[in-house]
């Protein structure tokens, strides 16, 4: 037999459920914060390389774009912006790779060589060039996006 105190809980459960983000939406929202302070950090560094180079505004402009998405699709989580999200988090890959071939020159092997350096030799002296690895933060932004984004990981 069902008493009003076990009504009460049970509405009071469901009150708080509805409330509740769930955690794909939470994802979104630390995204779009992870955006921002990646176009704030890009922008700092990129300070002087965008005078030479255009291509350098590319990850400042996509980051500030993905924040605003992020925060629009956090207000408007559904099946269509989900839908949307993901060729866009399938777009960092290609921001990530286009800013790793650049940071690098196109050689592959100097960034292993320089990996392995970085761990077995302590006297290693730190260079001035772009940060090698930097670029592929976008990779792991877009991964989280995408498993976010995922049909399977949404009710």
């Amino acid at each position: 037999m069902t008493t009003s105190r076990t009504i009460a809980a049970t509405a009071r459960t469901d009150a708080r459920s509805e409330t509740r983000w769930p955690v794909t939406r939470v994802l979104i929202f630390l995204l779009a914060n992870g955006f921002v302070g990646l176009a704030m950090d890009i922008r700092v560094e990129h300070v002087d390389v965008v005078h030479d180079h255009a291509i350098a505004w590319l990850p400042i402009i996509y980051s500030c774009a993905m924040a605003l998405v992020c925060l629009t699709a956090v207000a408007v989580w559904n099946g269509i912006m989900r839908r949307l999200m993901l060729p866009l988090f399938l777009l960092s890959f290609v921001i990530g790779g286009i800013g790793f071939y650049f940071h690098n020159h196109g050689h592959l092997q100097r960034v292993i060589r320089n990996s392995v350096r970085a761990w077995t030799d302590p006297y290693m002296s730190h260079s001035d060039a772009p940060p090698q690895m930097a670029p592929l933060a976008f990779g792991g932004l877009g991964m989280i996006g995408i498993l976010a984004s995922l049909r399977r990981f949404n009710s």
